[in-house]
């Protein structure tokens, strides 16, 4: 009787510890999320980001038209280092002060690398993108380039950073508490792409807009991968078809060969490691901060 007694106390010493752990555990990550989270609003506040809602500025026109730790170095890429032309546009978004409602001075003092703002309005993700030098700081690395698990939203570090390219990655951790892109995975749902179907990029040159046309568990061998083909080129209608048909259900959009895409990835975790949820958009809408380009200068 003595040792029944002493084992039941023993289990509930040891109960008590689990407990006591498992909700340290919790509280640090509550912390850690409410500070990362703290720290993005003070960067919007600083960035004087505005919704959609607000007006915009005058001189905009327009023209229509807790994973993934490292990335994956096995996916075929179709690599192509940017051109002058890409250098020169680079050159003068650098020195667009402010647009769209956003003080990209304010931001580039806080870090030289940023390459745009993006927002899924419904949906919880609105976030500074970065274009780092690879595609392995910024899985570590915050807006501030400070060490911090989650990371930051980046652009491939080979893609034009001005998204004129025909294909755009962007690459966000799933973080607990609907941090950076966790909320992609929400989209195995046809429910959440009714709430959030539209995709919300810009640039100090550009505003783009996309609509959501496949929702895909990618490979690492996946089309999601690819990038660098021309605008209406057999190969990127190609890509577009493959990436339509390994839609997780049908999205009711149509791909566009001749519009650029952008395709956030993020990880999968209750699947298999390797796989990564991918949702694509294709571009609808292009406003442009002061001037107009006709579609056939896309690929500069």
């Amino acid at each position: 009787m003595r040792k029944l007694k002493t084992f039941a106390i023993s289990m509930i010493i040891a109960a008590i510890g689990l407990l006591v752990y498992c909700g340290g555990f919790y509280i640090k990550s509550y912390e850690q999320n409410l500070r990362a989270r703290q720290s993005y609003e003070e960067i919007a506040r600083m960035a004087g980001y505005q919704d959609k809602d607000k007006k915009p500025f005058q001189n905009e026109k327009k023209t229509k038209l807790n994973c993934l730790t490292e990335t994956n170095k096995n996916v075929y890429k179709k690599k192509k280092r940017k051109s002058s032309d890409n250098l020169k546009h680079s050159d003068r978004a650098d020195k667009i002060r402010e647009s769209f409602g956003i003080s990209w001075e304010n931001l580039r003092k806080i870090n030289s690398e940023v390459a745009a703002w993006i927002t899924i309005p419904g949906a919880d993700i609105s976030y500074p993108v970065v274009q780092g030098m690879d595609d392995e700081y910024y899985l570590k690395h915050n807006f501030k380039k400070e060490e911090d698990l989650f990371g930051c939203i980046f652009l491939e570090h080979n893609n034009k950073k001005n998204f004129m390219g025909s294909h755009s990655i962007l690459y966000g951790h799933n973080i607990e508490g609907n941090m950076m892109f966790a909320n992609l995975n929400r989209y195995e749902q046809p429910e959440f792409l009714e709430k959030c179907p539209e995709i919300e990029i810009k640039t100090p040159e550009r505003k783009f807009l996309y609509k959501i046309f496949s929702i895909e568990q990618a490979g690492s061998q996946s089309a999601a991968f690819e990038y660098g083909y021309d605008l209406s080129s057999p190969a990127y209608k190609q890509q577009l078809a493959t990436l339509k048909e390994n839609s997780m259900y049908e999205t009711g959009i149509e791909p566009d060969d001749s519009k650029p895409m952008v395709t956030l990835i993020t990880c999968n975790s209750h699947l298999d490691k390797e796989i990564r949820m991918a949702v694509h958009g294709i571009c609808y809408e292009i406003t442009e901060e002061d001037c107009e380009y006709p579609i056939d200068h896309m690929n500069n």
